[in-house]
């Protein structure tokens, strides 16, 4: 369930209390992806990066077009048998779920033609699974549940996929881009900008926030956001989830705070975001929390994850 903020201007000034992230990379077992909130299970098979590309774009949201080809890119991919002749089998499910947990789409290998001979370590460093959703299959659902499960034909190891997904209207014109960046932040956070630029980020876990003083925030600072506006940062709509360590939403009713500063006259921001995700007593167990904000007209994207 989607939590909807209310932006704070004014927020009391507090020291943070710094954590040492653990790695939010995607060679950890469990974790979530920015842009698209898609949850990756490690059991076995690895990767060092996932994306979703429509047209070669990379995909901004987990909003995905019909009967068009949908391709999740796998990079740096490891974990597979390797036979005599070094050669790797693999197979990739493709489930998509109604809202209802139905079965909509149920290929069970989109490999067989593709790598029907097998693979070797050079397919390695660029691993695409391609696939399509037909309008057909879907109608009268406006969304569901889409499942990968990336295989090894050989061994019991796997990778599996899943991302809660909503489906475009014809004609409708999904968020993508070519120009997606990373930005630069301490370890254990993995931050995505579209359409903006900025100098850095620093996150980090804050306990003295007054506004509610029983919990613990996600403190994260992004710093010199340029391609935007203060009125324009504050218009924009942002949304945070919390997860525990199985990946599980939490339910977190109070608010985000956030306090943003910058000249009326030009388009450099900072910007200051205070996320509650756990009790201040509740500090033995991983969570993992991730924010988005988008431009009013979506071209403009910061989607951040992190795990503390």
């Amino acid at each position: 369930m989607k939590t909807q903020l209310i932006s704070c201007k004014h927020l009391f000034t507090s020291m943070a209390a710094f954590l040492l992230f653990a790695n939010i990379g995607v060679a950890q077992k469990n974790g979530i992806l920015p842009l698209t909130g898609m949850k990756f299970f490690n059991e076995g098979i690895t990767a060092g990066a996932i994306d979703i590309k429509i047209d070669g774009a990379q995909l901004l949201s987990n909003r995905l077009p019909l009967n068009k080809e949908i391709e999740i890119r796998l990079q740096q991919t490891s974990g597979f048998t390797l036979n005599n002749s070094q050669a790797m089998f693999a197979g990739a499910e493709v489930i998509v779920l109604s809202p209802r947990g139905e079965i909509l789409l149920n290929n069970p290998n989109v490999f067989l033609k593709s790598y029907s001979n097998g693979f070797y370590a050079k397919d390695l460093n660029a691993l695409s699974i391609k696939f399509g959703i037909g309008a057909d299959l879907m109608r009268g659902n406006f969304g569901g549940v889409l499942k990968v499960r990336l295989y090894d034909l050989k061994g019991k190891n796997q990778l599996r996929l899943e991302i809660p997904v909503s489906f475009a209207k014809p004609g409708e014109a999904v968020q993508v881009s070519k120009n997606a960046k990373n930005i630069k932040a301490n370890t254990g956070v993995n931050g995505i900008i579209n359409g903006l630029q900025a100098k850095d980020m620093l996150v980090n876990v804050d306990t003295t926030i007054k506004v509610s003083p029983k919990m613990a925030y996600t403190s994260m600072d992004i710093s010199n956001i340029e391609g935007s506006s203060l009125s324009e940062i504050f218009s924009g709509k942002e949304t945070f989830w919390v997860y525990d360590s199985d990946l599980n939403e939490v339910k977190i009713t109070d608010i985000l705070l956030k306090k943003v500063k910058g000249a009326m006259e030009n388009n450099t921001v900072n910007c200051t975001l205070k996320i509650p995700y756990r009790l201040k007593t509740n500090n033995t167990k991983m969570y993992t929390v991730r924010y988005r904000w988008e431009s009013p007209d979506k071209s403009q994207v910061i989607d951040v994850v992190v795990r503390n």
